[in-house]
């Protein structure tokens, strides 16, 4: 089952595209599985499932340390 994240919840949208978004936060995710994100548009309230392609610690923050990575969109 795919780990649920939801955007403004320990994670922040850097960049988005067709192909896929970048992420930044507190919440750490795992390259190589698959998540459902919620809080995109077009359908913030059903979720957007995709594909950690990197995921990586950029520096220490207040709140522990901030990651960064990019996912690919995956078909529904």
């Amino acid at each position: 089952m795919p780990m649920t994240c939801h955007i403004g919840r320990g994670l922040s949208v850097v960049a988005e595209d067709e192909r896929g978004i970048e992420l930044e936060g507190l919440t750490r995710l795992s390259p190589g599985r698959s998540i459902v994100l919620f809080g995109i548009t077009p359908a913030p309230a059903r979720g957007r499932r995709a594909y950690v392609a990197w995921w990586q610690v950029m520096r220490a923050g207040r709140g522990g340390l901030i990651y960064r990575g990019y996912c690919e969109w995956l078909a529904d």
